[in-house]
């Protein structure tokens, strides 16, 4: 008798936790411990560019935002479990300097760097004084770019927010998602007192 009870019990609380996950869950995106919802990079909206350089990538991709540094346009976008940034000439978007692609990190892998993570990395650089590093999540993506010029992006568009580095004017800190992630990441910088702030795209 006691073993049926035990085994109702436990059944029970199974039932309980299912219930509990489906409840507690976003259908459109994860939740952070605060309770500030992340909607995932796939759900947010594409914009366009003009002379697309992705058009060859035999998979489908989504451009999220795109900006410019003299010369060189710095273009971030998402597939269906990754992230990718491409650095090309403004005049001939087949001249790339960087190509870097990182996949989401597999349950349990990955940093917490910033909110909206955990994040897989990737880096590489472009020539002299100019390098990129990507940090992708499936909510958000962190970049640092150093162009090889001073001073923030001439333009930005998408679903992005800039600063520079503190110590560094030359590189640039890119947080690509949902307007409440990039907050999130841009308060998260603003306590630790790494970055300088500068406007966000509109």
């Amino acid at each position: 008798m006691a073993r049926n009870h035990r085994t109702l019990a436990i059944g029970a609380a199974f039932i309980f936790l299912l219930a509990g996950c489906e409840s507690g869950g976003h259908p459109d995106g994860e939740t952070s411990r605060n309770g500030i919802h992340f909607t995932p990079l796939v759900k947010l909206e594409a914009i366009p560019v003009a002379d697309d350089p992705l058009t060859d990538i035999p998979t489908p991709v989504k451009i999220l935002s795109e900006l410019q540094y003299g010369q060189n346009r710095l273009i971030a976008y998402v597939n269906s479990d990754s992230c990718g940034i491409l650095v090309t000439s403004k005049g001939d978007p087949k001249v790339n300097q960087i190509h870097l692609v990182s996949k989401w990190p597999a349950d349990g892998e990955g940093s917490n760097r910033y909110p909206a993570g955990p994040y897989s990395s990737a880096s590489a650089p472009g020539g002299p004084k100019i390098w990129a590093s990507l940090l992708c999540s499936r909510n958000a993506m962190v970049i640092e770019y150093a162009s090889g010029e001073d001073g923030a992006p001439e333009h930005a568009r998408g679903q992005v927010a800039v600063t520079q580095t503190a110590n560094s004017p030359a590189t640039s800190r890119i947080a690509i998602g949902d307007p409440q992630t990039r907050k999130q990441i841009e308060n998260w910088v603003k306590e630790s007192g790494k970055l300088a702030h500068t406007p966000n795209a509109q």
